[in-house]
């Protein structure tokens, strides 16, 4: 992983191989008390996508590399970090789809952008009506 930071700004390029979310994590570790909005592009492969349903997620497994066509979510800073990354992809066939990215590894490269939201603390806390951790701005 390669990285770089201007102000507010992170930008990652993440290698063949990585784990996208782990990697992520790691790059934003000492942001602790703020939000991070995340987006990026690249390749992707062997990653599992969930739709949730009624508390629980529906999810699908792919082995082969599908391009990852965009990359958006938040992560909350305060406390324990979460990150909450949904992601579109398309195969070989030029068919897109996407979802809630619960794994996945970069295939050959992965470009990353975070942009640091200072002053805004964020956490995920469990809503037990609706079974899933809802952002939480203090």
């Amino acid at each position: 992983m390669q990285q770089s930071r201007s102000g507010q700004v992170h930008i990652l390029r993440l290698d063949d191989g990585e784990d996208i979310l782990d990697s992520i994590l790691k790059s934003t570790r000492d942001s602790r008390s703020t939000m991070l909005i995340c987006t990026g592009l690249g390749m992707i492969t062997d990653f599992e996508l969930g739709y949730f349903d009624k508390g629980e997620y529906i999810t699908r497994s792919y082995s082969e590399p599908h391009e990852l066509l965009s990359v958006q979510g938040a992560i909350s800073g305060y406390g324990e970090h979460r990150v909450h990354i949904h992601v579109s992809v398309a195969d070989k066939e030029h068919r897109a789809f996407g979802g809630h990215l619960l794994s996945g590894r970069v295939w050959m490269s992965n470009e990353i952008g975070i942009l640091r939201l200072d002053g805004v603390r964020s956490t995920r806390e469990v809503d037990p009506e609706k079974k899933v951790a809802l952002l939480n701005l203090q």
